[in-house]
């Protein structure tokens, strides 16, 4: 008789718990981390030395500078002693550290995610062989850079984010010593290079009783991490007056000085490909050559300049369409916004500057007696205001913020070296 053995049952042996599956590092830091705050990822490179490494690599900061670029900007507040009005006071002549506020626009027109301004880099010091950041000021951003023009010679280039900031050489000396700071900032795409630009005066003389400027101008260029002083470019075909430049795409523009006889009936151009002057642009239409009044813009990746126009109780902005071979670049009329009984209490009587452009509305810095930021109506629906830059950046931190002038540019904080010896963004 067979006896068959039962068959042997095969234990099953459940698999051990899995652990967390690691993302792959590109995942990770391209994907990931780069979304994150600037000073988030600065936290991060305290790691280890490969995540440090990994987060100064120029594809990390490529990656993340366009991450930037990609979403609603910041706006990065500086605020200085009024010397205008206190000549007679030799402490707002002195110069002094710097501070940087951020406001946070919110996700739509007439929003803030919060009033209350953020303090991203407090009293930063000058290095010590700077001559210092005067009161009087002019600032441009590009990617989480700024660049700080002074009445002196002296050009810094901040960027709050990492708290990095840097005094440049000195530039050509300067006759005009009253005319207000200018500086230009962009980025040279054909270089992979971020570059500096001024102007100055090697001979300014303007005769009242002949109504004649005579003058001598030059304009240089400092590229960053890619040289220790200026260079000179092609002087520029006009005077250059006080409105401040705007950098749109790949070209500074300058405004003419409305001194000079015949008046230019023209904008400078001054392209970044060739850094040379390589275009004439028509002024727009009702343009004052009033620095107080004519502002000059960059929304929606469009140059735009914004003035009264021809009506007392509005504001005109402006907007420059592309040109090529056959059909010269015209200016159109983006939008006139009507402050309506605003404009009786002296709305924008000293400056109405367009800082940023969505849904239909439009950020501005207005000044009057006060200095406020409005959400203005792009179809003429009329102006909300949002935030009183006197009251609202951080005037518990500085109680003397009430005899100040504000600052206000688009920003959008970067890990963008100012120091690297070649920026490879």
């Amino acid at each position: 008789m067979d006896h068959h053995r039962p068959e042997k049952r095969r234990r099953i042996t459940p698999p051990p718990p899995t652990a967390g599956v690691g993302l792959p590092d590109d995942l990770l830091f391209m994907e990931v981390l780069v979304r994150l705050p600037v000073k988030c990822l600065l936290r991060f490179k305290c790691v280890c030395r490969s995540w440090r490494a990994r987060m100064q690599d120029a594809g990390f900061v490529r990656r993340q500078r366009d991450f930037s670029r990609s979403s609603p900007p910041c706006m990065l507040v500086v605020a200085r002693k009024n010397a205008y009005e206190d000549e007679e006071d030799e402490e707002f002549s002195e110069p002094e550290d710097i501070a940087f506020y951020r406001l946070r626009p919110g996700h739509k027109p007439g929003d803030f995610e919060t009033k209350a301004a953020e303090l991203l880099l407090d009293k930063a010091a000058c290095p010590p062989e700077a001559a210092g950041v005067t009161d009087v000021i002019h600032a441009a951003h590009c990617d989480g850079m700024v660049a700080l023009a002074t009445t002196t010679n002296q050009v810094f280039v901040c960027n709050p984010a990492t708290k990095e900031l840097v005094a440049l050489p000195l530039g050509s000396p300067d006759v005009d010593s009253d005319k207000f700071p200018s500086v230009a900032i962009g980025f040279d795409r054909w270089r992979n290079q971020y570059v500096v630009a001024r102007y100055f005066y090697r001979r300014w003389c303007y005769d009242k009783s002949r109504r004649k400027l005579d003058y001598d101008i030059g304009h240089e260029v400092f590229t960053l991490g890619g040289g220790d002083s200026w260079e000179l470019t092609v002087d520029p075909p006009h005077s250059i007056g006080g409105t401040p430049p705007v950098c749109v795409g790949d070209a500074f523009y300058w405004v003419c000085d409305g001194l000079e006889d015949p008046c230019p009936s023209s904008l400078l151009r001054f392209g970044l490909r060739d850094r040379t002057f390589d275009d004439l642009v028509p002024c727009p239409p009702h343009f004052a050559y009033n620095p107080a009044m004519d502002h000059l813009a960059e929304l929606d990746g469009k140059l735009c300049h914004a003035n009264n126009g021809a009506s007392l109780t509005t504001f005109e902005v402006w907007q420059l369409a592309d040109g090529d071979d056959v059909h010269p670049a015209q200016w159109s009329l983006r939008c006139r916004i009507d402050p309506g009984p605003l404009y009786d209490e002296g709305f924008g009587c000293y400056g109405f500057q367009p800082l940023w452009a969505a849904g239909g509305g439009m950020l501005v810095r207005v000044s009057d007696s006060d200095e406020m930021l409005y959400w203005c109506d792009e179809k003429g629906r009329g102006a909300q205001q949002v935030l009183d830059l006197e009251e609202d950046v951080d005037p518990e931190h500085d109680k003397e913020l009430k005899n100040h002038v504000y600052h206000v540019v688009p920003y959008r904080e970067s890990l963008v070296s100012i120091t690297s010896s070649v920026i490879k963004v």
